[in-house]
């Protein structure tokens, strides 16, 4: 989860760079760029699904929690992938979008924790 939690925490900061400038706030989407920071969280959050993938695969749960908990991170980081086509990071209601969007992967993502174990 500390991969997803710092890939929101980046991420946060991608649609408001305008703001950021006017108020002398040193962010990573400012020194690095937006794309590059956006691409950067994804790879954060994709890297948070693998490893609950993986965990769920290897855990000593039952077969069919292994079941639900590698194919619900499986669905949750391709739903994530799939909707990054549709990100324009120069475009600040696109980005609120897709922020709101890893918000609600993460509330999937908490519900499939407590059966890895």
């Amino acid at each position: 989860m500390s991969f997803y939690s710092t890939g929101i925490a980046l991420s946060k900061d991608i649609p408001d760079i305008e703001g950021d400038k006017q108020h002398g706030i040193d962010s990573f989407s400012m020194h690095l760029g937006q794309k590059k920071v956006f691409w950067i969280c994804i790879f954060l959050f994709e890297m948070a699904f693998g490893v609950a993938f993986l965990a769920g695969a290897t855990s000593s749960s039952p077969f069919w929690i292994k079941i639900v908990t590698t194919l619900g991170s499986f669905v949750l980081a391709s739903i994530l992938w799939y909707q990054t086509k549709y990100v324009d990071v120069t475009n600040p209601a696109s980005t609120r979008s897709f922020y709101s969007l890893n918000w609600k992967l993460l509330m999937g993502a908490y519900f499939l924790l407590p059966l890895i174990r």
